[in-house]
């Protein structure tokens, strides 16, 4: 069968890997093959990767990109489904067999995530970092709220992201908030499994505290984006959207308002008329 492949990216993990490696090689669905994709390290990454002779892992090596990375993770599965896991976390050893279940009953989901239990320095034991849950209505527009997306915990369609030519864009430190983007804008459905399988490592080290700022840039840009797609696809129908928008941004000019303040003024009001609201999405609803 072996119809899942799971897709790490290692860079200098030396000191975690092995971890994440042996978690994925004991999880009680076996049956997949488990593409490692080493990402230029330049400590003992690569060493201890080439240790493991488990015949389910592929070693890919790159130059360091993570990006590029990821997308050759990604161009290497030959598999049904596509789980991403990060070098540095633990996966729930029934992570991938409830994963696949739920794909395999509802072939409607695109990508299905779940919760997960961060692990680490001041962390509370049995924390749970949870989003929402089930399936996810109107998706295109909580991620205008933001990403709530938990990437490592996630199982992609890979026919899906093959048909539309779907991969991960220079996004710098959101690159996977832009791909669940464009997976929605292309009819991408979401379902986030209300449980934690994955044991997410917390340290200093981590992208999202070292840079903190670029990545709410970036996220800050993806907003923008997504308010933009909405204004256009609305115009004719909500023509005052884009006087609104206007005003709100020559506020945000004489520094009267701020990015946040124009995003959850849109996202409050695109909710409130929701059922109205062309999300292309919903577009072959209508």
């Amino acid at each position: 069968m072996n119809e899942i492949s799971v897709v790490m990216v290692a860079y200098n993990a030396e000191i975690f890997i092995s971890e994440a490696i042996e978690s994925v090689l004991k999880q009680s669905f076996s049956d997949f093959e488990f593409i490692i994709v080493d990402d230029g390290s330049t400590d003992n990454t690569k060493k201890i990767i080439r240790s493991y002779t488990d015949s389910r892992i592929r070693v890919v090596e790159n130059r360091h990109n993570y990006i590029e990375s990821l997308n050759l993770g990604i161009d290497n599965a030959r598999r049904k489904y596509i789980a991403r896991m990060d070098a540095d976390d633990i996966m729930h050893i029934d992570r991938l067999k409830i994963q696949y279940s739920i794909m395999e009953e509802e072939p409607g989901i695109t990508v299905c995530s779940s919760w997960m239990s961060p692990f680490g320095e001041n962390i509370s034991r049995g924390s749970v970092s949870q989003s929402v849950s089930g399936f996810v209505e109107n998706p295109l527009l909580l991620f205008l709220k933001g990403n709530f997306i938990f990437h490592p915990t996630t199982m992609i369609r890979s026919n899906f992201l093959r048909k539309h030519l779907l991969q991960y864009e220079n996004y710098e430190y959101a690159e996977d908030y832009k791909l669940w983007v464009d997976t929605t804008k292309k009819g991408g459905n979401f379902y986030i499994e209300p449980q934690p399988l994955l044991f997410y490592r917390v340290s200093k080290q981590q992208i999202s505290n070292v840079k903190k700022d670029l990545q709410n840039n970036t996220s800050g840009r993806i907003k923008k984006e997504i308010l933009d797609y909405l204004m256009l696809l609305n115009s004719e129908k909500f023509a005052s959207i884009k006087k609104v928008a206007d005003a709100m941004w020559s506020a945000k000019n004489e520094k009267i308002m701020d990015d946040n303040d124009i995003f959850s003024f849109f996202y409050s009001m695109f909710m409130k008329n929701r059922n109205f609201l062309i999300t292309g999405h919903n577009m072959h609803l209508l």
